[in-house]
Parts: structure tokens; C-alpha cells; sequence
């Protein structure tokens, strides 16, 4: 069918998607919908990128969704919640139009409207308050993936002045997005070993961000560690956070042993529920991702307060519920074992009673285990 996209992930911490599996938009908005579901239900996160490729292979966009969060409901009603924000000139304003149409297109009925996503053309160019975050992203890759959404478009909205310019320089795009798409076609048919040769023979200056990326990812893989944070500009905490994000706790500890860093040491005791290790580990990068964790940590030594605290930094509303029930559970659990003293300290004792408060005593035990 002509037109079509594809959605291309990149990582694999999510059982319902695989790495660099390509996969209709039409399909990738039912599952991450479902996957946004789940998290929300129940209270989990995860991050994935993604890139959205069209039938050639030339890459339009690309982009990081958050599961859980409840920021988007499904991957294209983030890309569509990103891109309404970012302004651009009114050719760039054009090609955006035309790929939000597109992707607005090919989004599942039910999905359109349980969203309050409209087939109509304009609404999905609403406006939605920009970031700097858009901004940066937008003069780097972002720009030269709206600039390539085809050449056929640029005639219809260019002079004639600049258009031969800028076509030559679109084809230039369009052959170093072409050669990105083998790579990426190589890592999906498993061919990790054609992937890197390839990335291996460009010069590191000339390498793309998303080439970089790629290429990280797959030696990371292969746990060719230096070689991965010698990439990053010999920066293993980049490493690290690329290995965190998936939750790959063999890789994470791996990783650690070879390049030891404080957010490694942060990020492998939380996996490893050493909460004390955790807290008493200096100099770590804090990002909203690493407060929940310590908040959570704070949780599990039974320091409410604490963990109140430090949610207080992200202002997580499921997580401030997961607090809540905390709360809740162990009032009750208090409670159940007072109740269970005073039955054992009468004469008469009602061991239906008593056997009664015990079970809701494992229960209650058990919840608070499972927070």
C-alpha cells in the first residue's frame, strides 16, 4: 500500500516489542496502547525509542515513549503531542502537516476516538505550548527527518528559486538515511555482525547521533563495553543510562564491574534490592527516573516520610497512590496485629477468630511486600 509507515523499536525490555521489529503504525498504536495500559494499571514504567520509517526505508522521525506515564496514549498521539509544539518556518510547518496527516490516517478508529483524536486535518495541529527540549530536537535530527518526507511534497510548497537547491540536498539526506535504514534492516534480521561492520567502517566524526546510538546499542549487545564507552566520547555514564533504560540487570552488572560509576552503583543496588547500598551511595546523577527509585527504596526500609520527600520531586500522582496505599496497609496491619495479641491474651479464645485475623494478616503483609 503506498504511503504507509512503519514503526521501528529499538529496544526490547517490553515482552509485547521486539528490537528493531518493524511493524505498521496501524499495529504499533493498538500495542503501545495496550502496553500504556498495563503500566498504568499496573503503576510500572518503561522507556522505549523508536524511529517511524516509511515503505523505502527513509526515516522520518524519531523518538523516545514513555509507558505508564499517561503523557500519551499510544505512540502517535505522542508524536502528534510533540511535534503541534514545535513552530517552524512555513515550509517546515508544511511537511509536518503532511506527516501528521498521514500518521493521523492510519491510526485505528477506536483508538481516534477514545483519544479525542479527530480525522479532521486541523486538529491535529493544535496548539500545544513548545520546549526548549522540541526546539533542540528539531534543529538537529528531527529537522532533516521533516525536511526528506518526500521530494514529491517540496514541489508543492517551495520556490522556484531555491527548489533545485534544496532537492539536490534532500537526495544527499535521503542516501545517508538510506544507509542508516540497512543497518537497521541488518540488526533486525539478526545480522548484529554486518550492523557493526558497517557502522565500524565510517569515521567516528561522521557518524549520526542515531548511527551512534544504533551502533552503542549493538555493542552493548555483544558486551564489547570499551568499545561502547570509547564511542560515547569515553563517557561510560552515557553507557550506563543507555543500559539502565532497558533494565538489562546482567548488562547493568557487567557493565559496572568494568566501568564502576555512581549511577551504575545506584542503578544495580535498586535491581538488586539493596535499598541501604542505595542510599548511601554519593555523587549520583538524579534524574526524575532515580528519585522514584529512591523513593521506592525508602519505601521498602519503611521510611514513609523519606519517601514523601523525594517524591515530592517528580510529582508522580501514581506514584504518590503507591505511597498512599503504603500508608493505608500498614495502619491496618498494625491494627490486625493488636487484634491478634488481644484474642491470645484471653482465656476463652476464639481460634476461629484468631485464625481469621491471621489470615488477613498475611494479606496485608503480603500487599506491603508487593508495593
Amino acid at each position: 500500500m503506498e504511503n504507509m509507515l512503519s514503526v521501528l523499536f529499538m529496544q526490547n525490555q517490553i515482552d509485547q516489542l521486539k528490537a528493531f521489529h518493524k511493524m505498521p503504525v496501524r499495529e504499533a498504536c493498538e500495542v503501545t496502547s495496550q502496553i500504556e495500559k498495563e503500566y498504568q494499571e499496573k503503576q510500572k514504567k518503561a522507556k522505549v525509542d523508536f524511529v517511524v520509517l516509511d515503505n523505502d526505508g527513509i526515516e522520518f522521525y524519531r523518538g523516545a515513549l514513555s509507558f505508564g506515564s499517561g503523557a500519551a496514549s499510544h505512540v502517535v498521539d505522542h508524536i502528534c503531542k510533540t511535534l503541534t509544539g514545535v513552530k517552524m518556518n512555513d515550509q517546515q510547518e508544511a511537511r509536518k502537516r503532511i506527516f501528521l496527516e498521514r500518521l493521523n490516517e492510519q491510526i485505528p478508529d477506536h483508538l481516534r476516538q477514545s483519544d479525542g483524536l479527530s480525522i479532521s486535518k486541523d486538529h491535529i495541529l493544535t496548539n500545544i505550548p513548545s520546549s526548549e527540549h522540541h526546539r533542540k530536537w528539531m534543529v538537529g535530527g528531527g529537522i532533516l527527518a521533516l525536511l526528506i518526507l518526500s521530494v514529491s511534497s517540496f514541489s508543492t510548497v517551495a520556490t522556484s528559486q531555491n527548489r533545485a537547491e534544496t532537492i539536490q540536498y534532500l537526495q544527499k539526506q535521503v542516501k545517508l538515511e538510506q544507509e542508516i535504514t540497512g543497518i537497521y534492516e541488518d540488526a533486525l534480521l539478526g545480522e548484529q555482525e554486518d550492523a557493526l561492520q558497517k557502522l565500524s567502517s565510517i569515521p567516528k566524526k561522521n557518524l549520526t547521533e542515531e548511527q551512534k546510538d544504533v551502533y552503542t546499542s549493538l555493542l552493548v549487545s555483544q558486551k564489547k563495553y570499551k568499545e561502547a564507552a570509547q564511542l560515547q566520547g569515553n563517557n561510560p555514564q552515557v553507557v550506563e543510562n543507555m543500559i539502565a533504560q532497558k533494565e538489562d540487570i546482567g548488562a547493568l552488572k557487567a557493565f559496572q564491574q568494568s566501568f564502576p560509576t555512581s549511577n551504575g552503583a545506584f542503578d544495580l543496588a535498586y535491581h538488586e534490592q539493596r535499598w541501604n547500598d542505595m542510599m548511601n551511595q554519593s555523587g549520583v546523577e538524579m534524574t526524575n527516573k532515580r528519585h522514584e527509585m529512591k523513593a521506592y527504596g525508602y519505601l521498602k526500609l519503611d521510611k514513609v516520610k523519606d519517601a514523601k520527600e523525594e517524591a515530592a520531586h517528580i510529582q508522580n500522582e501514581s506514584f504518590n497512590q503507591k505511597i498512599e496505599t503504603y500508608e493505608q496497609t500498614k495502619k491496618a496491619l498494625e491494627t490486625t496485629k493488636k487484634q491478634v495479641e488481644e484474642e491470645n491474651k484471653k482465656d476463652q479464645k476464639d481460634e476461629k477468630k484468631i485464625k481469621s485475623l491471621v489470615d488477613q494478616q498475611k494479606k496485608q503483609e503480603e500487599v506491603m511486600k508487593n508495593i
